[in-house]
């Protein structure tokens, strides 16, 4: 019996085979462990991060909601409100109108600093209104019954109001009854104070990391009261890619598979009214970075079996030793030590290898750099989210109001004052500019002595003098007024003479001059040095702040010069010709 012939099996087919083994399915293996390690750990970096984000963008909504809350515990509690619902029409039409005036007034200054809220609406059952708005405002039937029956507690809906040309305006509405605090059965006036329907998706527009990410604000009755997509607004949340009962906390989140695609779902439920804030974004899109470093993985692998293929039987030991290396600092990044590196030597596929592991250890430490850097822009919000801001074009309109009740009254110097004091508001905005030109700063300090003659008329006296030459060229902001103002202080301290203040602008020698002289008393040079230094306090603040920002723009050579005469003082402020202004 012949023996069977035994298949011929190259011996550089078993080393290719060992190889494969040995090195190609370890390395790819440990690299899809690593990878997988990795991914997961992002993973769920990144969802905490997100629902940190979530929980801002909460907390901020809910400040907004707490703000307009605690508005309307004013207006329950505010006798002036109280008394003006009370009126039963046996007042005059004047008194009706004067105090109605007076009440919206104050509540206008009272919501002016908070942009979120558009206006305030109340509407008593003596049939009297207040409204802050110039357009239409009102309450339905429906509304106001609803309002009864929960008895002073708010309630919340999207509504509709329209400006003078009747063009709609979109607002979330809160509304609650007002009653009378002697008699709690008896109510006086029905509220409503209607927020900004932008003022919510401002907060998280600019958290949105990828087009297709989504925020849905709801209410108690799920209805999305605000998100990214505006054609949602007024309808009820689709509970269809996940369940309800999956948001059983109040804050969490998890992943979600619908069409195909995975989600990361992030709620965060806020205050004490059954809201939340949903964000539901593609998780593939959250690890974009994440896939390209897969992708670098399998190319790498790729070419190391092809590198092993090729020159295993000459280089196996020197190939082992690299490989070694390489699965030296590849166990470190499984270890989260990101800050690896390999030298690439030799022109091989294991210095491409090399070059590939250096990608993806690069782009893995830059994932958890833009981690980091979420983290952070979210402490700049909650900072930025705080900050109260002012409605110029609300200020200049209040102050053009009362300059012409004013002239109606035949008030002329009130008016003058409030024109003056209007004109100082819009050269101190100034589009938010630093430098200005002195042709703007001359306008500045002759608006703000109007303001002081017409309050110390006959005690003080002013002239100014400025070369037409010098007005084109360019200064810092409120360079006089401060210097003014002090030489109005310490020209008043002698109350038995008249002050006078001589204000002067002029070139010399190449440079800018300001000079402000006053008779007044004088003043403490060493004083005055050791304040430029160091305010004591509030003194000295403002020559200070002049000082600094003149030396901080045009250099240390530059600034303020105090001269003591017999009677009085002389300062004068120095700086380079500047013929384009500074940003």
């Amino acid at each position: 019996m012949a023996l069977r012939k035994k298949r011929f099996f190259p011996l550089q087919i078993k080393i290719l085979l060992l190889s494969l083994f040995v090195v190609i399915i370890p390395i790819t293996t440990f690299g899809i462990i690593s990878f997988n390690q990795t991914s997961q750990i992002m993973q769920q970096k990144i969802s905490l991060s997100n629902m940190n984000t979530v929980e801002q963008i909460g907390n901020n909504i809910e400040f907004i909601v707490q703000n307009v809350h605690d508005i309307s515990l004013y207006l329950i509690q505010n006798e002036n409100v109280r008394t003006y619902f009370h009126l039963q029409g046996n007042e005059s039409i004047d008194t009706i109108y004067h105090n109605k005036l007076k009440i919206e007034s104050d509540l206008q200054q009272l919501i002016s600093p908070k942009i979120f809220i558009d206006s305030i609406y109340i509407k008593g059952v003596n049939n009297l209104e207040l409204n802050t708005a110039d357009h239409r405002n009102e309450l339905s039937p429906n509304t106001v019954s609803r309002s009864a029956e929960l008895y002073g507690k708010p309630i919340w809906y999207l509504d509709t109001v329209y400006d003078y040309k009747n063009r709609p305006i979109k607002v979330l509405s809160m509304v609650r009854s007002i009653y009378d605090t002697s008699n709690i059965t008896r109510k006086l006036a029905v509220m409503k104070i209607n927020v900004n329907a932008d003022a919510f998706y401002n907060i998280y527009k600019d958290k949105m990391i990828v087009e297709s990410d989504e925020f849905f604000v709801l209410d108690n009755n799920d209805t999305i009261i605000s998100a990214t997509s505006s054609n949602k607004v007024g309808d009820t949340f689709d509970y269809s890619m996940f369940s309800k009962s999956r948001l059983n906390s109040d804050m969490g989140y998890f992943q979600i598979k619908f069409k195909g695609l995975v989600y990361l779902v992030t709620y965060y439920k806020f205050g004490n009214n059954g809201w939340k804030i949903i964000n539901i974004v593609p998780l593939k899109q959250l690890l974009k970075d994440n896939t390209k470093v897969q992708d670098d993985l399998i190319i790498t692998i790729i070419i190391c079996f092809a590198v092993c293929t090729a020159i295993i039987t000459f280089f196996s030991g020197r190939i082992l030793a690299r490989l070694k290396k390489l699965s030296k600092l590849m166990g470190k990044v499984e270890n989260e030590d990101f800050d690896v590196y390999i030298e690439p030597k030799g022109n091989d596929e294991i210095t491409r290898l090399y070059h590939s592991f250096n990608r993806m250890s690069a782009k893995l430490k830059e994932l958890i750099q833009k981690v980091y850097s979420v983290q952070l822009k979210q402490r700049e919000a909650e900072l930025m989210a705080l900050q109260a801001q002012i409605n110029p074009h609300f200020l200049y309109n209040t102050l053009d109001n009362i300059y012409w009740m004013g002239r109606m009254e035949k008030a002329f110097e009130t008016s003058k004052m409030v024109q003056a004091l209007s004109k100082l508001f819009r050269q101190s905005l100034n589009n938010g500019e630093e430098t200005t030109k002195v042709r703007n700063e001359i306008e500045h300090i002759k608006n703000y002595i109007i303001i002081q003659q017409i309050r110390y008329k006959d005690k003080i006296t002013f002239s100014l003098n400025v070369e037409d030459d010098t007005l084109e060229y360019f200064t810092i902001k409120f360079v006089l007024q401060p210097l003014v103002e002090n030489a109005i202080v310490h020209g008043r301290r002698d109350q038995d003479k008249c002050g006078m203040i001589d204000i002067s602008v002029f070139k010399e020698n190449g440079k800018l001059l300001f000079k402000v002289e006053d008779n007044g008393v004088g003043v403490d040079l060493d004083e005055i040095n050791r304040l430029l230094e160091e305010p004591d306090g509030k003194r000295g603040m403002a020559i200070k702040n002049v000082n600094d920002r003149i030396q901080l723009f045009f250099g240390d050579e530059y600034g303020l010069k105090f001269i003591k005469k017999e009677n009085g003082t002389t300062v004068i402020v120095t700086q380079p010709l500047i013929e384009e202004g500074k940003q």
